[in-house]
């Protein structure tokens, strides 16, 4: 009777911990294999143009994502970029949610903060995340220009929702 109440405990606390790990998800670590890089002029058509899987569907806006501090961000960032400084993303992350492609940028090439950036936003579970190989440093190179001042409330830049069709 032991021996048989002890399998049983042993077998519901090995059920538990399966259907646990499946309800959860066990999200796998995240390196540098995963980052996406592009170039200048592909990052500009993922913004402008963001891709789609689904010809019934609109694609969502893309963003520009720029984890330096504010100070370097009001120097000098890619226009329309919202700056969510990598120290704060814990708190901001929810922000990038309601958007589509979101490209992340650093000041030059293999840019370890952006890299880094872009592998905590895939551990926090978004998606499309890709970042601009060469950063700043090629922007401006391929002649585009910097905007200056402060980052926009990022409450107020969040696009709308989608909202599930009732029927």
């Amino acid at each position: 009777m032991i021996r048989s109440n002890f399998l049983l405990k042993t077998t519901l606390l090995a059920s538990a911990v399966f259907y646990a790990s499946v309800a959860i998800g066990c999200k796998p670590d995240i390196s540098d294999k995963d980052i996406v890089k592009l170039d200048v002029a592909q990052a500009r058509e993922y913004i402008v143009r963001p891709p789609t899987t689904s010809i019934f569907e609109s694609p969502l806006p893309g963003i520009w994502v720029d984890p330096r501090r504010e100070p370097d961000y009001v120097l000098g960032h890619i226009p329309g970029a919202v700056n969510i400084p990598f120290a704060s993303v814990s708190s901001s992350w929810m922000f990038l949610e309601g958007y589509g492609p979101k490209i992340v940028y650093g000041d030059t090439y293999n840019d370890p903060l952006a890299d880094a950036m872009s592998k905590t936003l895939m551990q926090y579970g978004l998606t499309d995340i890709y970042t601009l190989r060469g950063g700043l440093e090629a922007w401006t190179e391929a002649d585009m220009e910097l905007q200056k001042g402060a980052p926009p409330v990022l409450e107020k830049k969040r696009p709308p929702r989608k909202r599930p069709i009732r029927h």
